[in-house]
């Protein structure tokens, strides 16, 4: 009986280990961009909309997001160091791409203003990258908007 319960209690432990695993990199994810990337919106004001993904090489987000019409905004695509550089873009409903930045010649933000009020989506893919060793690297990438007053 002694021995079902300690099971029980290591599943259970387990369980809430691993709910507690993605806030954990959210808040993490929160603490990177209030400290590394929110200041890079100078001189614009931050929306207080995040959107933030834990991504590794190889993997990708798409964030949609809507800008409206006569409003002046600058797009960041903030990146931890351990990533290295991301490939982005900013494309339209029918998938024209309106900013493209690649990982080659990086550019994390890109200032706009629409004529109308429109959806827009981001899409960021983390390039696969050679690795001396076998860690596999894990970063935060945040997509954050700013708006002049």
């Amino acid at each position: 009986m002694a021995m079902t319960t300690l099971r029980s209690i290591a599943a259970c432990a387990a369980v809430f280990a691993a709910c507690l695993l993605p806030s954990s990199a959210e808040a993490q994810c929160r603490s990177f961009a209030k400290n590394k990337c929110i200041p890079q919106l100078e001189p614009y004001t931050f929306n207080e909309t995040f959107n933030a993904a834990q991504l590794s090489p190889g993997e990708e987000a798409e964030v949609n997001m809507t800008f409206y019409s006569g409003q002046e905004y600058r797009l960041l695509v903030c990146v931890h160091p351990s990533l290295g550089d991301v490939n982005w873009k900013l494309v339209d409903a029918g998938n024209k791409t309106v900013f493209e930045s690649l990982a080659d010649e990086p550019k994390n933000t890109f200032d706009l203003k629409v004529e109308s009020t429109t959806q827009l989506k981001v899409l960021v893919y983390v390039p696969d990258k050679k690795s001396a060793n076998d860690l596999v690297p894990v970063g935060c990438v945040t997509i954050l908007v700013g708006y002049k007053k």
